[in-house]
C-alpha cells in the first residue's frame, strides 16, 4: 500500500511538472498598446527592407534595393542592391527616425564579385537575369575589442530571372537556383571614428561560405547569448533548422555544430534530412530572433510564410531548440497600395532604451505604395508595449 501511495504521489508530482511545462510552452504575449512612431527614412534614398542593430550609441541599418529621388521626389534609377545608414537616439532614449551616412555612395554596401554581374550596381546580367544580393537579416554584432566593433552578415547569392512566377496569386521572383550558395561578409567599425557619416567597413570572408545546395544558416535569422551565436537556416523547402558556433569562430565553418535528432552534432545536415526541423520556430516568413531578458525567453517576431501584409506574428520558447509555442498574430499594420503592399517584417531589440530587459519592442515593415508610375517604399516604426 505504501509503495502504491508513493507511485500515486510521484505521478501527481510528475503531472504537476508536466502541467508547468505545458504552461510555459503556451506563453503568449498580448499587446497593451501599439503606437506608430513614424517613418524611418533617409530623405535622399528610397529604401527597401531595412533591418537594424545597435552599434555603440547609434542604430545601424542595412537595406535591400535602394535608389535616389529626383527633384520631384520620384524614385529614379540607378538601383543599388544594398545600402546602409545610421540613425540616432533622442535625448529621452527613444529612436530618432532620420537615417543618414554613407556620403551619397551609390555602390552596393555588400559588394558584388566578378562572377555576379558586377559591372553595375544592381547585379543585372546581359541575359536579363540578376544577382539579387539582398540582406535578409541585419548584421550580427559579435564583439567590441579595443573600441572596434565586429559584425557578420550571411547573404544568399540569389540569381533571379527577369520574369516572375505566381504562387497563390502572389508574385515572386523565379530562379533556377532555389538554394544558392551563401556569402559571409564581415563588418568592422571603430567607435572612435570622427566622421559620423562613415559606415562600417565591409569585407567578403567567403563568397561560398555555405556552398550551393546547402542549408543557409545565419541568413534566416541569428542571435547571440553567452558567447554562442545561434544561426537559423531556411532553404527552399521551408524547413527551419539551427546551427551554433562560438562568436570568435564565425569564420571557421569547421567550428559549427548543428541541431539534429534532438542533439548537437558536428556533422552538417543536408536539405531534406529528417529530424532537423525547429517546429514553430517562426511563422515561416521573414522576421527577427532575440532573447528577452525580461521574459527570460527566446523570441521570434515576423511574418507568415506566404504574405504581403503587415500581419505580425510572435512565438516564444524557453530553449532555443524548442519547443516553441504556436505562432500567433499580435499586430496588423496598414499595407501599401502596390500589389506587394507590405513585407520584410522585423523586430528591433537594439532600439529599446534598455535593450531586451523591458516589456516592449519596436517593430517595422516595408510599406510599398504606387507612386508616379513606380513604387515608393516606407518603413513604419511601431512601438509595442506588452501586457
Amino acid at each position: 500500500m505504501a509503495w502504491s501511495a508513493c507511485l500515486i504521489f510521484g505521478s501527481l508530482l510528475l503531472e504537476g511538472v508536466s502541467s508547468t511545462v505545458l504552461q510555459k510552452r503556451a506563453f503568449t504575449p498580448t499587446v497593451k498598446s501599439a503606437t506608430v512612431i513614424g517613418n524611418v527614412a533617409d530623405p535622399a534614398i528610397n529604401r527597401d527592407s531595412c533591418g537594424s542593430t545597435r552599434i555603440g550609441n547609434r542604430a545601424f541599418w542595412t537595406c535591400r534595393d535602394s535608389q535616389p529621388y529626383n527633384s520631384a521626389g520620384v524614385p529614379v534609377l540607378p538601383i543599388w542592391s544594398s545600402s546602409a545608414s545610421w540613425s540616432n537616439f533622442n535625448a529621452d532614449g527613444t529612436p530618432a527616425l532620420q537615417q543618414y551616412g554613407g556620403g551619397g555612395s551609390r555602390n552596393p554596401y555588400f559588394p558584388y564579385q566578378s562572377d555576379e554581374c558586377n559591372s553595375n550596381s544592381a547585379g543585372s546580367c546581359s541575359d536579363g537575369t540578376r544577382y539579387a544580393l539582398w540582406p535578409d537579416s541585419p548584421p550580427l554584432v559579435t564583439s567590441t575589442v579595443n573600441n572596434v566593433v565586429t559584425a557578420y552578415t550571411w547573404i544568399r547569392k540569389q540569381h533571379i530571372k527577369s520574369e516572375s512566377s505566381y504562387v497563390l496569386t502572389l508574385k515572386y521572383f523565379s530562379t533556377n537556383d532555389p538554394n544558392p550558395a551563401v556569402s559571409l561578409y564581415k563588418l568592422t567599425y571603430n567607435l572612435g571614428t570622427s566622421d559620423q557619416n562613415a559606415l562600417p567597413t565591409v569585407t567578403l570572408v567567403n563568397e561560398n561560405f555555405w556552398v550551393y545546395g546547402s542549408i543557409p544558416y545565419g541568413n534566416y535569422g541569428n542571435v547571440i547569448k553567452d558567447g554562442i551565436a545561434y544561426l537559423f537556416g531556411q532553404p527552399s523547402n521551408g524547413v527551419l533548422s539551427l546551427a551554433k558556433v562560438p562568436v570568435g569562430s564565425i569564420e571557421n565553418v569547421g567550428a559549427y555544430q548543428y541541431w539534429v535528432n534532438g542533439a548537437w552534432t558536428s556533422t552538417r545536415p543536408r536539405i531534406g534530412d529528417a529530424n532537423i526541423q525547429i517546429s514553430n520556430g517562426s511563422a515561416g516568413g521573414q522576421g527577427t530572433y532575440y532573447f528577452s531578458t525580461y521574459w527570460n525567453k527566446w523570441v521570434w517576431i515576423g511574418q507568415a510564410s506566404i504574405s504581403v501584409s503587415a500581419d505580425f506574428f510572435i512565438t516564444t520558447a524557453d530553449s532555443i531548440t524548442g519547443p516553441w509555442a504556436t505562432p500567433v498574430k499580435f499586430y496588423s499594420g496598414q499595407s501599401g497600395s502596390y500589389f506587394l503592399g507590405a513585407y520584410s517584417l522585423q523586430a528591433h531589440p537594439g532600439l529599446g532604451k534598455s535593450g531586451t530587459s523591458t516589456n516592449d519592442i519596436y517593430i517595422s515593415y516595408t510599406k510599398n505604395d504606387n507612386f508616379q508610375n513606380t513604387q515608393k517604399y516606407s518603413t513604419p516604426l511601431i512601438h509595442i508595449v506588452w501586457n
